[in-house]
C-alpha cells in the first residue's frame, strides 16, 4: 500500500492578494452528509416473531429446507423485522440517524452447509424473506423508524445471487476469456467490455455463447425474481473468481451466480427493482455489496437512476455507500472518480485506525487524511465515506483490540478511544450491531453474535470488553460503558456540526499522540481534537490556534490551556478529549492563494496533481477550477478544507489538493486552473492562472 501520495511543486508561485472571484468561479459544492450509523445484521438482533422463525417450510420441515439451528452460527436464528422494529427506541437512545439492515430479499435458504441468514444469496429481489416477516412488517418498520427520526439504509447485491445455475462441464475452474472468449448466439466472438451497457450488446445463446453450457435443474426453473433472473445467458458463466484479472468481476463469488451486469438486460432489470424498494417502501439509502466486482458501466446507469427515483418521492440525498473492499484509498477512491459513485465504504480508515491505536502509529491518520484529496470531484469529497472499525465479514473491532492481550481495563480504554476517532474524524460513522456492548468473536460467523438470548455454547461464555460472558440472557438486559461513550460521541456530533464537517488543520502528529483543529464556519469557534494512544498520559504543546482561549471539554478526558500564543494539551492514558474554544478565530486582515505547477499525481499517472499555498488563514476552503477553452466558463474541480500535513520533508504540509483524472479532458489539449480561497469571516482571495498539457 502506498502511504504518501506526492504532487509535483514547481518553483513558480504566482498569487493574488484579496480580491474578488471573478467570472463565474464562484461554484456550489454540495453539502455533506454526516449520518451516524448503527448496523444491524437482521437475524442476529432481536427475534419479534417466533412463529416466522422456520421460514416458509414450517416447523416440521428438515433443517435443511428451513435454515433455522439456533446453536449452529451458520444457520438462522430467529432475528426478524418485528425484533428490530421493538428496539428502534434503543437505537435511536444510542443517538444514531441512520439503520444499515443487512438484506431482507427472499433467498436460497441453504447451501454448501450453511443457511442464508445473513442476506446475501438473493432469489426473489422483489420480495421479503419468509424467516424476516412480510412486506408490510418492511413499510411498518420504515414508518416506524421515520417517526422516531431514524432513517433506513438497506443492504442490497448487484454482483451475485443464490447459487442455483450450474454447468453443463461440471468444472467450476475459472475459464478465462483469452482461452475460452464469449460468443454471441451465432457463434461471433465478443469482449463484454466494448459493449457494456450498449444497446449493440449481442443476443447470446446458453448453448453457443459459453464454454460452460450453463442450466438450471427442471425443478428450479422458475425459482428467481424477477423471471429475468431465471435467464442462464444473463450471468458470467465462467466458474468461480480467481480474485485477479477479468475473474474479479466477470468470476462466480465462491460458487454464487455471477450477473451478466454489462448487459442491457441486467442492468435495466436492477433499476426497475430497486427503483420499487425505493419508491414503494420509502427507504432512504442503500449499501451495495461487491461494488467493485461489477463493471462501471453499470454503476454509471444505475446511481444516477436510483438518485432520480428518490428526487421523485422527496428525497434529494439518497446516499449510496458501495462495498469496495480494499484499503488502498488509490482503489477505493477510483469508484468515485469513474463510476459514478458519491460514496464509498472506507476500509482504508478501518486499517489505518487500528494501526494508529494498536501501534502508536499517528503518521497513519495523516497518511490518511492526506489521501482524501483523491475522493474530490465537484460532487464528492471524503466526507461522504462511510467509517467503521469493524463488520461482519473482517471481525468486530473488539476482537481486534482483545488479541493484544492488554488488561481488561486498557482494551476498553482503547475501544473508547477508536470509537471517539472514528467520530471526530470526517465521514459518517458505522457501528456494528453489539459492538457497545463489547462483542468480540473472530471473522465471518464467529462476529455475527445473536443479541437475543443465544444458543450457540461459545457465545455464551465468550468475555466482552467493559462485561462479562453473556450466559443465558440478552444483551438488551445488559449495560455496558461503550454503550454510555457512544451517546457521548454521537450528541457530541449532533450538537457541534463542525467536528463533522468543519475545515480542519493537524496540528500534532507523532509517537501516537494526535491533535487536530476544526472549526465551526458559522460562528469561527475552533475545536480541538485530542487523541493519545500511549499507556501514559502525555503533554505537548502548539502554537495556540485561537490565541488567549480558554477551553470548554465537550467530551473525554484531559484538560487544554492556553497561554499567549502556546496551547499545551494534555490527555491521558489511552484518552481522548474535545474542547471548544471561548472566543472565534479573528478575521484575517490579508489573504492569498498561490497554486503550484500542475502535473501527473505520482501516486497514479491517470490523475493530475493540482495544489495549492494560502497564507494569511489557517482554516480555508480551496475551490480548484478548470477552463478547458481560451474565455470559456470556469468549472469547478472540487474543494479542500483539510491541508496536508507532513512530519517528514516527502510531503510538504500546508497544501490544499484536487487530483482530477486525465481521461476528462481531450488528450494533447492545455488546459487552465485556478484556486479560490475562502479564509475565516468569508474573506476570499484567486491565484493566478495555471496551464496543464494533457499527456
Amino acid at each position: 500500500m502506498i502511504s504518501k501520495r506526492l504532487v509535483g511543486i514547481g518553483t513558480s508561485l504566482a498569487l493574488v492578494v484579496i480580491g474578488a472571484v471573478h467570472g463565474n468561479a464562484q461554484a456550489v459544492t454540495p453539502s455533506p452528509k454526516s449520518e451516524m450509523i448503527y448496523f444491524v445484521m437482521l437475524d442476529r438482533f432481536a427475534n419479534g416473531d417466533t412463529t416466522n422463525d422456520y421460514g416458509s417450510a414450517g416447523s416440521r420441515a428438515t433443517v435443511s429446507q428451513t435454515g433455522f439451528q439456533p446453536s449452529d452460527s451458520g444457520y438462522y436464528h430467529g432475528g426478524d423485522i418485528k425484533g428490530l422494529s421493538s428496539q428502534i427506541s434503543y437505537i435511536k437512545s444510542l443517538g444514531f440517524t441512520a439503520i444499515w439492515v443487512t438484506p431482507i430479499v427472499r433467498q436460497n435458504t441453504v447451501q454448501g452447509g450453511s443457511a442464508a441468514y445473513h442476506g446475501y444469496w438473493g432469489l426473489g429481489f422483489d420480495q421479503v424473506d419468509s424467516h424476516l416477516g412480510t412486506m408490510q412488517d418492511w413499510k411498518d418498520f420504515v414508518t416506524a423508524a421515520h417517526a422516531s427520526g431514524l432513517k433506513v439504509i438497506l443492504d442490497i447485491v448487484l454482483n451475485h445471487t443464490g447459487d442455483i445455475v450450474k454447468y453443463g462441464t461440471g468444472n467450476y475452474t475459472y475459464e478465462p476469456s483469452s482461452t475460452s472468449p464469449y460468443k454471441t448466439a451465432t457463434g461471433v466472438t465478443f469482449s463484454p467490455t466494448t459493449v457494456a451497457g450498449l444497446n449493440t450488446f449481442p443476443a447470446l445463446s446458453a448453448t453457443t455463447s459459453f464454454t460452460k453450457r450453463p442450466y438450471i435443474d427442471a425443478s428450479q426453473t422458475n425459482i428467481k425474481s424477477p423471471a429475468w433472473l431465471n435467464n442462464v445467458t444473463n450471468y458470467h458463466n465462467r466458474g468461480d473468481s480467481t480474485w485477479t484479472g477479468e475473474s474479479v468481476q466477470w468470476g462466480d463469488f465462491y460458487g454464487l451466480d455471477d450477473l451478466f451486469t454489462e448487459s442491457p438486460t441486467v442492468v435495466n432489470g436492477w433499476i426497475s427493482v430497486y427503483q420499487k424498494w425505493i419508491t414503494d417502501t420509502g427507504i432512504d439509502g442503500f449499501r451495495i455489496d461487491t461494488a467493485k466486482h461489477v463493471n462501471e458501466a453499470l454503476w454509471r446507469a444505475f446511481l444516477p437512476a436510483m438518485r432520480t427515483a428518490a428526487a421523485s418521492v422527496g428525497k434529494p440525498n439518497f446516499p449510496m455507500w458501495g462495498e469496495v473492499y480494499d484499503g488502498n484509498p488509490v482503489d477505493t477512491s477510483y469508484w468515485v472518480k469513474n463510476a459514478a459513485w458519491n460514496d464509498v465504504l472506507d476500509f482504508p480508515f478501518q486499517g489505518k485506525a487500528l494501526d494508529y491505536v494498536r501501534n502508536k502509529n499517528s503518521s497513519a491518520i495523516t497518511s490518511l487524511l492526506n489521501d482524501d484529496d483523491l475522493y474530490t470531484t465537484a460532487n464528492t469529497s471524503a466526507k461522504n465515506l462511510g467509517t467503521f472499525l469493524g463488520n461482519h465479514d473482517m471481525g468486530r473491532v473488539g476482537s481486534f483490540l482483545a488479541a493484544q492481550n492488554l488488561s481488561a481495563a486498557a482494551t476498553l480504554s482503547q475501544d473508547n478511544l477508536i470509537h471517539a476517532l472514528m467520530f471526530g474524524l470526517r465521514g459518517n460513522p458505522i457501528v456494528y450491531y453489539g459492538d457497545e456492548f463489547g462483542l468480540k468473536g473472530g471473522n465471518d460467523k464467529a462476529a455475527r453474535q445473536d443479541l437475543f438470548p443465544t444458543q450457540v455454547s461459545a457465545w455464551k461464555t465468550e468475555t466482552r470488553i467493559g462485561g462479562t460472558a453473556i450466559g443465558t440472557k440478552s444483551s438488551f438486559a445488559t449495560t455496558n460503558p461503550l454503550q454510555t461513550t457512544l451517546q457521548g460521541l454521537t450528541a457530541l456530533r449532533t450538537n457541534n456540526p463542525a467536528i463533522a464537517t468543519g475545515p480542519q488543520v493537524v496540528r500534532i502528529a507523532d509517537t501516537g499522540l494526535l491533535i487536530i483543529s476544526r472549526i465551526d464556519p458559522a460562528t469561527n469557534i475552533e475545536y480541538l481534537e485530542v487523541f493519545n494512544t500511549n499507556s501514559s498520559a502525555i503533554s505537548a504543546t502548539t502554537t495556540a490556534p485561537t490565541v488567549g482561549a480558554t477551553w470548554q471539554r465537550l467530551a473525554g478526558t484531559g484538560t487544554v490551556t492556553s497561554s499567549k500564543l502556546i496551547t499545551t494539551a494534555k490527555p491521558t492514558a489511552y484518552g481522548y478529549g474535545f474542547f471548544k474554544a471561548s472566543k472565534a478565530v479573528p478575521t484575517p486582515t490579508s489573504i492569498s492563494v498561490a497554486m503550484n505547477q500542475p502535473s501527473t499525481y505520482s501516486g497514479d499517472q491517470s490523475l493530475i496533481g493540482l495544489s495549492a499555498k494560502v497564507t494569511g488563514c489557517e482554516f480555508n476552503t480551496v475551490e480548484f477550477f478548470v477552463q478547458t477553452s481560451n474565455n470559456g466558463a470556469w468549472q469547478s474541480l472540487g474543494s479542500d478544507d483539510s491541508p496536508t500535513f507532513s512530519n517528514a520533508a516527502a510531503l510538504a504540509s500546508g497544501l490544499y489538493r484536487v487530483m482530477p483524472v486525465k481521461s476528462q479532458f481531450t488528450k494533447g489539449t492545455t488546459v487552465n486552473f485556478k484556486a479560490v480561497v475562502t479564509g475565516v469571516g468569508g474573506v476570499t482571495a484567486t491565484s493566478a492562472t495555471t496551464s496543464f498539457t494533457v499527456n
